[in-house]
């Protein structure tokens, strides 16, 4: 069943992720050494971790390292071969943004450069190629960006003055260029708006403008886009109801916003990922349940999770594999602690 605006839970949202924080324009060190199995018995400090079909993680001097599934290159550290534990990313690149898709993965440099690597038969390089390539390679080369996102196939970016681009697989709109066509090569998306922040996932993709308006496009079975349709949207548009937020996360079909009263709201796909207390799918935001209030929330395959300002962990949603981390393998329609013991 699919909540729409005029249903019981209409709970309004807006907003816009906003734009790109400026880059340095330093060099990209490179060096001609590949991958392979870390060796410090001292773990990397880790500033930020990206999630999809495989995991990576920046440190905090900007090596990537990534891990899991590799049949197709996406952890670009020169072979084919799955890593049960973090391996250095090839090149010895020094990155700001990361970000992992099905079977591809990309990256911003300090000098704003983009590079990609793994398997893209739609395009999602930006280099006019496709196929694979097993190391870091220059993605939409002649552009600078600030931070970079990736779905099911394609990849957007924002540019340091907010400016979104995204290439790719585009039959679902979630290029935003207003076509259902794949291109090879950066296309703006329309609209004009200007971005902060970008989040994508499967096959839609959402922006954050620098009022905290959210703006979605691409595919809309499920209500992702949030405006109250099921309609595929092939360029941006708002997210129902009055709602302002300082950050969003995408996960598969599901969107979710936290305010900057903490406040959390999610949309899209809902087998309990909504957090609401129902397994109604809607196309309009509605509450997380619970009464906790969330300084960040992570949208997942299913579920989410949600971190309080006390720095205390909730999920909610889809518990097949215990991905809630209450100890059970139950679904929870609302959020509930993560059992550290």
């Amino acid at each position: 069943m699919l909540r729409h605006v005029s249903s019981r839970r209409s709970v309004a949202a807006v907003a816009t992720l906003a734009a790109a924080a400026m880059l340095s324009a330093c060099s990209d060190p490179v060096s001609t050494s590949g991958g392979g199995s870390t060796t410090s018995d001292s773990p990397p400090d880790i500033q930020s971790v990206v999630t999809g079909a495989h995991t990576c993680a920046l440190s905090t001097t900007g090596a990537a390292y990534c891990w899991g599934q590799n049949d197709k290159g996406q952890l670009g550290d020169g072979t084919t071969t799955r890593r049960l534990v973090p391996t250095p990313v090839a090149g010895r690149l020094q990155f700001r943004s990361l970000a992992v898709g099905t079977a591809h993965s990309c990256a911003v440099a300090a000098s704003g450069t983009a590079y990609c690597w793994g398997s893209s038969p739609n395009g999602a390089f930006g280099d006019e190629s496709t196929g694979t390539r097993l190391t870091p390679m220059v993605s939409a080369p002649g552009l600078a960006f600030a931070s970079i996102v990736t779905g099911g196939d394609y990849t957007c970016a924002l540019t340091l003055a907010g400016a979104a681009y995204c290439w790719g697989l585009g039959f679902f709109g979630q290029l935003g260029n207003g076509v259902v066509e794949m291109s090879t090569t950066p296309v703006a998306v329309a609209g004009g708006l200007t971005f902060r922040e970008l989040a994508a996932a499967g096959q839609g993709v959402c922006g954050l403008t620098i009022a905290g308006e959210a703006y979605c496009w691409g595919h809309n079975f499920f209500g992702t886009v949030g405006d109250g349709t099921v309609l595929r949207r092939l360029t941006p548009v708002p997210v129902s109801g009055d709602l302002t937020f300082r950050s969003l996360s995408a996960g598969w079909q599901t969107v979710c916003g936290v305010t900057d009263a903490g406040a959390s709201y999610c949309w899209g796909y809902n087998f309990g990922a909504l957090g609401d207390g129902v397994i109604d799918h809607s196309s309009v935001p509605v509450s997380v349940g619970g009464g906790q209030s969330f300084r960040s929330v992570a949208a997942g395959t299913g579920y989410a999770c949600g971190v309080t300002a006390a720095n205390a962990v909730f999920c909610w949603g889809s518990n097949n594999n215990g991905e809630l981390g209450d100890g059970t393998t139950d679904t929870r329609l609302v959020p509930v602690a993560v059992r550290w013991k």
